[in-house]
């Protein structure tokens, strides 16, 4: 195993070295592709989405399943943490840059000499953690003839969107460094990984299932301890109150922005490959509910609540857009 992580790190670090447009133009408009009705990026490749159907599922993985910037790294460290009894030594860091369809790549040319991420979790030691965004229609079919646990953590879309423009404007593509060109593309069917409705209610129909559960960004802001306890006895660990209270502290906004620090102090020449995307974009933004405010004009407010009460109408989802 460490040889194809040595190798996928060497990847990741080319990758997150790479400063022009057509260097990680594998993240644009123009390298996505189709796939089964759904808009990947380049990364995410045809073979590594058929792959997923065959993926050998163990019953003790835990998957962390997410729409993109709907909080990804905050609930992957408190999966981290609970899974390493709130000891952050005992976590690989490793794998922070592996998902599960990716291949990281430093230039499209190179994807297919890369080690995809399923190959990399094939060799990653029971119990893994592994995190996803995965559409549901296109999830390992083992997730739920075995029994894994699978966590999914949804956010209101109306902060998915400006968390999501954020990172597109910096780092992806050029054609959506407007505001208002952006927010006509998350509003489209084209949006890489399919539109968020669609994501999140298909995962939301499995709420029901003993080795699913459904969790909400917003509640962790509400009650950070309590949906820490909610999800360690999800996955079967006992953990006691004065681990708990660590990995609360430890997962706060100000407790991960002091983690990050550290493994970038640790880590002095890959460090910014853990923390930053393409070592320019903090993985961590504001951590907040309700930023979209600072970018929704009246008239695409007025817009997106329609589109909205449209889509959940009769899923019995609601979100918190302000607390």
């Amino acid at each position: 195993m460490s040889g194809d992580l040595d190798r996928l790190q060497s990847n990741a670090i080319t990758f997150a070295q790479a400063q022009s447009e057509e260097e990680i133009n594998c993240l644009g408009t123009d390298g996505q592709h189709k796939y089964k009705g759904y808009t990947f990026y380049s990364l995410q490749t045809p073979e590594n989405l058929d792959a997923l159907q065959t993926f050998e599922v163990r019953d003790d993985d835990v998957y962390c399943v997410t729409y993109p910037k709907s909080g990804t790294h905050w609930i992957w460290e408190i999966l981290q943490l609970i899974m390493a009894d709130g000891d952050a030594s005992k976590t690989d860091r490793n794998l922070m840059v592996v998902a599960l369809e990716l291949t990281v790549a430093p230039s499209p040319d190179k994807i297919r000499q890369s080690t995809p991420g399923y190959k990399i979790f094939e060799k990653v030691p029971s119990p893994r953690l592994i995190p996803t965004h995965i559409p549901e229609p296109l999830c390992p079919p083992q997730w739920f003839s075995k029994k894994p646990k699978i966590i999914y953590f949804a956010r209101n879309p109306k902060d998915v969107m400006v968390s999501f423009y954020a990172f597109a404007k910096s780092i992806i593509d050029p054609k959506l460094r407007s505001w208002d060109a952006f927010f006509e593309y998350f509003c489209s069917d084209d949006v890489p990984n399919g539109p968020w409705f669609d994501h999140v209610l298909r995962y939301w129909q499995h709420r029901e299932k003993e080795n699913f559960l459904f969790v909400k960004y917003e509640d962790f802001h509400k009650d950070l301890k309590g949906n820490i306890i909610r999800i360690a006895e999800f996955i079967g660990k006992n953990l006691s109150d004065d681990v708990i209270e660590s990995i609360t502290q430890q997962c706060t906004i100000a407790g991960m922005r002091k983690t990050y620090n550290k493994i970038e102090e640790d880590y002095p020449e890959k460090g910014k490959m853990f923390t930053h995307f393409l070592r320019q974009i903090s993985y961590l933004r504001k951590g907040v509910v309700g930023g979209w405010k600072e970018y929704f004009s009246p008239e695409q407010n007025e817009f997106f609540d329609k589109l909205y009460a449209e889509k959940m109408a009769g899923s019995g989802l609601s979100f918190d857009f302000e607390l």
